[in-house]
């Protein structure tokens, strides 16, 4: 077990340079932040491994010529640390800065040059924290609020607009007052859609389900009946096959969110399919890597989905256009369009159980959801 005390095992220092001491190394080692220890000149004297990694050093220690030995800009390419070090060495004092590494794989980061003097002479120390996933997540925040500010703010124009036309004397027009009346009752809708949609999709993010033992076969022909009126309403032929099964498929998970996965696909699904054109749901039993599971499928013959908007379905927010332009045409039965919420609530909920959510799809033949959840033993 490494202790804070010198080891002779210490790899030799180029010439001209002190090798840090191996408890040094010992203790950086044990760091995420990658750390590069300086001489006085600004020449690499050590590296952790995370610096190896940053840097794009296949190996640790890295090899005779690589980092070790080499000035700052020698090693990273990054201007910024090398005039970073010359900074902080002529204050005197600690500096830092934050920047972005292009090289490889694109990292934000926030560097710090701290001067330091001993009984061995002078030099410093480099740390370098990645805040790549600190940024990510303050994109998210950023692009989330304006997103919500959005959703929000159209519903309510359209409300005020209506309200305001009523006042100047459409609610005595026996044909304009009711019409502009429905708008004002479809946008409250949808703005009590997006406030619902708000607060499950928290829950889910929190990932705090509350599971019991119930039968998800039972579940889906409860939310076939749910939702039997609206496809018939639609014009579409809706199929609930939780007699596939031999029995019933007794899964272990919050049964209100697992409601919620159920109701999001197969309304989605009678959303966007046309008059005329089907929706099978079925659940049934299968076996992956000799562990049972449940298999839930959701598949129409709706408008389909580009491959390019594949990838971004489960994204918050996100509507491809031609599902915008299907809404405006057709209608989904409600009178309100979707939140853009729905399958996100729906990723969010199926991983918090330890299971997975995938989708096909072919423009204008049909979309098939595919839900698995691990049975218990």
């Amino acid at each position: 077990m490494p202790t804070l005390r010198d080891e002779p095992d210490t790899p030799p220092a180029t010439p001209g340079t002190v090798a840090p001491p191996r408890s040094i190394t010992v203790v950086a080692d044990a760091l995420f932040e990658a750390v590069l220890g300086m001489d006085e000149g600004g020449r690499i004297v050590s590296v952790n491994a995370a610096a190896c990694e940053l840097f794009g050093v296949t190996s640790y220690p890295p090899p005779p010529g690589e980092m070790i030995g080499q000035t700052l800009l020698e090693a990273t390419h990054v201007r910024a640390l090398s005039d970073l070090f010359d900074a902080a060495m002529t204050a005197h004092e600690p500096r830092d800065t934050e920047l972005r590494l292009v090289g490889g794989r694109e990292r934000q980061v926030r560097a710090r040059v701290t001067p330091v003097r001993d009984s061995l002479g002078g030099g410093a120390t480099l740390a370098l924290m990645d805040q790549t996933e600190i940024y990510r997540l303050r994109t998210v925040r950023t692009d989330f609020v304006s997103n919500v500010s959005h959703e929000l703010r159209t519903p309510l124009a359209s409300i005020r607009a209506m309200a305001e036309t009523l006042l100047d004397g459409a609610l005595h027009d026996p044909e304009a007052g009711p019409r502009f009346l429905e708008t004002i009752i479809r946008e409250a809708d949808r703005l009590v859609s997006l406030s619902t949609d708000l607060l499950e999709l928290s829950k889910a993010e929190a990932g705090k389900p509350e599971p019991i033992r119930f039968d998800l076969s039972q579940l889906l022909s409860d939310v076939g009946a749910r939702v039997a009126a609206h496809a018939e309403r639609r014009g579409l032929h809706l199929t609930i096959q939780p007699t596939l099964l031999s029995g019933p498929v007794p899964v272990e998970a919050d049964r209100s969110q697992m409601d919620q996965v159920v109701f999001n696909l197969v309304d989605n699904a009678i959303k966007y399919t046309p008059r005329g054109g089907s929706v099978v749901a079925n659940v049934e039993v299968s076996e992956s890597n000799g562990a049972k599971e449940a298999v839930l499928t959701v598949a129409d013959t709706g408008i389909g989905i580009l491959s390019q908007d594949l990838p971004r379905i489960f994204e918050r927010f996100w509507r491809a256009d031609r599902a915008r332009r299907f809404q405006k045409t057709e209608g989904n039965g409600s009178g309100a369009g979707g939140t853009g919420l729905g399958l996100s609530i729906v990723k969010h909920i199926v991983e918090a159980h330890g299971g997975t959510v995938s989708v096909e799809s072919e423009l204008g033949q049909g979309t098939r959801f595919t839900v698995t959840l691990p049975l218990p033993e």
